[in-house]
């Protein structure tokens, strides 16, 4: 299921454009998915089919768990989250100041630099966020 309807085609398909130069400049980036915090897709980038519906869902769960742990210890917020594996990557990383909130889940292989992908993502991340305060 997709939120498109409840943030505008407007700003989606901005985000959408995001995505694409995103994946274009980085080197791994597999897919990646703009997620809402109730779990819903809002753009996304070479997921398979079905895939961007779970990894939109999965994205949001593992977002409020580390909200969840960030606050149990005592910091103020878990801006993203990194599972590494020998095979490659998944960033979930939150939009900044997004109202609603929302985050960008990213698949990458083991070709890419994580300090790039880092880079590259926070980035795109507040390229969108200036996309849906517009």
């Amino acid at each position: 299921m997709s939120a498109v309807p409840r943030f505008g085609r407007v700003a989606t398909g901005v985000a959408q454009k995001h995505l694409e130069s995103f994946a274009q400049m980085t080197p791994g980036v597999m897919s990646a998915v703009l997620l809402s915090a109730d779990g819903f897709e809002v753009a996304s980038l070479q997921v398979g089919r079905g895939g961007a519906a779970r990894l939109a869902a999965m994205g949001s769960s593992l977002s409020a768990i580390g909200s969840a742990i960030a606050k149990e210890a005592g910091i103020v917020e878990c801006s993203r989250m990194i599972i590494e594996s020998d095979s490659g990557t998944v960033v979930i990383m939150n939009i900044p100041d997004a109202r609603p909130p929302l985050s960008l889940a990213i698949v990458a292989g083991d070709g890419g630099v994580l300090g790039q992908l880092l880079w590259a993502a926070k980035n795109c991340c507040i390229a969108i966020a200036r996309a849906f305060r517009e």
